[in-house]
Formats: C-alpha cells, structure tokens, sequence
C-alpha cells in the first residue's frame, strides 16, 4: 500500500507508522474503512455492551461522523435508553477515552424525552439527525 501511494509509512525506532495518505485517491474510503474496522466505532461499541438492555440505541454525531475530524477533536455521542444515568454513561466510557485519547462527550435522552424532542422541527436531536451519524447500537431514525 506503501509502494503505490495509499499510505505513507514513517519508521519511528525499530517500529513502522502508517497513516493514510490525504493526497491518494482512496484516502476517503480507506479512513472510512479503518474506522469502522480498527477505530472508533468498534471502540465505543464495545464500551457501551453492559449498559445493554436499558440502552435502546447509540450513535456518534459530529464532526467523527462527517468525517472532518482532527486528532483533537472530541467524540459526539447521542444515547437514548430507560434508566441511564450519566454517571453510568462516564464510567463506561472512560476505557474508550483513554484507549481512543479523545474526550468523549455523550448526550442522554430517555425514550419520551427523545421522541418529544424529535416532535420539535428545530430541537437538537434534530439537527443531529440530519447530518451524518454512525451506529453505535440500534438506529438513530427508529428510536423516534
């Protein structure tokens, strides 16, 4: 992948860094690709399991999701669920902030408070829901 242009590799002590080449003509598919196979999404996903069942759907939103993200940027996290307690949400959380080193900032809606704000044409969750998200757990658009 080195050779024809996709990544560009950096030999850093007696390991090999690579990193997707911003100028290849892929490198959208391939950050694509990797993220959903290697980084954040498999990351978050696998952080939130034990606070399953009473979480009904997950999804990040922002600029991970339009993919404009930086190395800084924070994580985006809308979670709709019975029960779920922000303190609970934190605590899950906190291994995939550090395993991913970005702040993870999640937004919690019950069920109800959910579906009134999606009644609201220009509430958050709207706004949210008309850009790009990624799954987490469940669907954003049936949690409605």
């Amino acid at each position: 992948m080195a050779a024809a242009g996709l990544v560009d590799a950096k030999a850093v002590g007696n390991l090999r860094r690579f990193q997707a080449n911003p100028h290849s003509p892929v490198y959208a598919e391939l950050v694509a690709l990797t993220r959903k196979t290697l980084g954040t999404v498999p990351v978050l996903r696998d952080a939130l399991q034990p606070l399953q069942p009473d979480l009904q759907s997950a999804w990040v939103y922002g600029s991970v999701a339009k993919q404009t993200d930086t190395a800084r940027s924070d994580i985006d996290v809308m979670l709709v669920g019975c029960d779920l307690l922000l303190s609970q949400v934190l605590t899950a959380l906190e291994p995939a902030e550090a395993q991913l080193g970005r702040k993870i900032n999640p937004s919690c809606y019950s069920p109800q408070e959910f579906a009134r704000r999606r009644a609201e044409p220009d509430s958050f969750v709207n706004r949210v829901l008309s850009q790009p998200t990624l799954p987490l757990i469940g669907d954003a658009h049936e949690s409605a």
